[in-house]
C-alpha cells in the first residue's frame, strides 16, 4: 500500500503514514475551521490500510496546537487504531507534548482514558 504523505500549512499538520516503516506521524498545528474535511482523507486511507496491517506499527502526535473541532478528527484517527489493536494488530500510540504545556499533556490523558491501544504520553 502506499503511504499517505500530506504536507503542512499554516493550518493543517505534516501527515506521513508509512505502512512499510511502520511509522505513522501528524506533527504540527491543527486550526482550520474544516476539520473534518482535513480528516477524510485520512480516515479513508486507514479504512484501506485497515484490511492488510502487517507490521508493528508506532503511532506518533506531535501537535503544537489543536482546536476543538480537531479534537473529534484526532480521536476519530485513535479509534481506527484502537480498533485494529483489538484485532490483535501491535499497534501503539505516542502523544508527544512540548515541555510546558500542560493543556496537551491533560489531553493526552484524556484521550489514554478512552482507548484500550497501549498510549505512551511524552514530554519534549
Amino acid at each position: 500500500m502506499d503511504k499517505l504523505t500530506i504536507k503542512s500549512t499554516y493550518t493543517t499538520p505534516q501527515v506521513d503514514f508509512d505502512p512499510e516503516k511502520g511509522l505513522f506521524e501528524i506533527e504540527g498545528r491543527i486550526i482550520t475551521e474544516d476539520a473534518e474535511i482535513f480528516f477524510v482523507k485520512i480516515l479513508s486511507w486507514l479504512d484501506e490500510y485497515s484490511t492488510n496491517v502487517q507490521k508493528p506499527v508506532v503511532v506518533r502526535f506531535r501537535l503544537f496546537y489543536y482546536n476543538t473541532s480537531s479534537s473529534k478528527g484526532m480521536i476519530d484517527v485513535m479509534r481506527r487504531f484502537d480498533t485494529l489493536y483489538e484485532k490483535g494488530a501491535d499497534i501503539k500510540i505516542v502523544w508527544e507534548y512540548e515541555n510546558e504545556d500542560e493543556d496537551a499533556m491533560l489531553d493526552g490523558e484524556d484521550f489514554k482514558r478512552f482507548l484500550k491501544i497501549p498510549f505512551k504520553i511524552v514530554k519534549i
